[in-house]
Parts: structure tokens; C-alpha cells; sequence
């Protein structure tokens, strides 16, 4: 139901911007699990729980959990899908009427610039950045994102290329 809403939103209404659309839904399905988990709890005798024990409550929480770890790999996939330059290129290949492109003709359809334009204009969009003349300058959020980045990447040894 979660996706197939998702999906019926992109495509009719075109809400923006995706992420808040996404944890939105998420929080208004949120209820819906719950829902869901209590009718079964009492209808369905394989899967009764009894809240007032811990076993129950590790039930609850279980769902839960799985619940989020679903909305991350959903939101991992549809961004993506939305933003991944490099499935943008190959549906580009896919297209060119011999299904081949030259670095050139992709330099065409994916200027160097365009692509620099719409990354620095999504760190502004996400307010992690602020547009000062020609300079961009991070808010405390983008400094905190910038920093547990770096030390994600640094735990799995994950090299900078420049």
C-alpha cells in the first residue's frame, strides 16, 4: 500500500520535494502498521502476542524496526532511481538510436557544468549550504552531514577521488 501510494503521488500530484513526501507517508503508515499488528495479534492465533510481556513488546519493536530498515532501502532505491546520474547516462545509451554513445555526444546531453550546477544546487535545496556571491558555505547541518560522511568513509576505508 506504502509504494503503491508513493508511487500514485509521483505520478499524479508530483508533491515536492520526494523526501518529505516519503517520511510523510512513512509517519501516516506508520498507524496502519500498528493497526495491522494488533488485528492479527487477535485474530489470527499464530501470530497473538500478549503486550504485557516482554516477548510481545520484542514483537512490537521487531516490526518496527523492520519497518524503518524497509523505509531506508525504499528511500536508498527511489533516490537512486530520481538522482543517479549513472542510470541517467545509461537510459541515455539505452535511447541513442544505436544504443552507444560517444564521451562526446554524453557531454552534450550531461554538460560538466550541469551536472556541478544540480549537485551544489541540491546542497543549497537541502539547506546543508548557503549561496554567499560565488562561494558556498555549509550550515550546521551540512557541517554535521559533512562530518559523519567523512567518518563513515573513513571507518570503511573508503578513498577520496578527486
Amino acid at each position: 500500500m506504502y509504494v503503491l501510494t508513493h508511487w500514485a503521488i509521483c505520478r499524479w500530484l508530483r508533491w515536492r520535494p520526494h523526501s518529505k513526501v516519503i517520511n510523510i507517508l512513512w509517519f501516516g503508515f506508520l498507524p496502519v502498521y500498528l493497526l495491522i499488528f494488533f488485528a492479527l495479534r487477535d485474530h489470527c492465533p499464530a501470530l497473538a502476542v500478549n503486550l504485557s510481556h516482554v516477548d510481545g513488546v520484542i514483537n512490537l519493536l521487531n516490526g518496527l524496526f523492520i519497518n524503518v530498515m524497509l523505509l531506508i532501502g525504499y528511500t536508498d532505491f527511489f533516490f537512486g532511481i530520481e538522482r543517479g546520474l549513472s542510470l541517467r547516462v545509461m537510459i541515455e545509451i539505452l535511447r541513442s538510436p544505436r544504443q552507444r554513445m560517444t564521451m562526446a555526444e554524453i557531454q552534450k546531453v550531461y554538460t560538466y557544468d550541469y551536472i556541478l550546477e544540480k549537485r551544489l544546487g541540491q546542497i543549497v535545496k537541502m539547506n546543508c549550504g548557503v549561496k554567499e556571491g560565488d562561494a558556498i558555505r555549509l550550515t550546521p547541518k551540512g557541517s554535521r552531514v559533512a562530518a559523519m560522511t567523512r567518518f563513515i568513509r573513513k571507518i570503511f576505508n573508503i578513498e577520496q577521488v578527486i
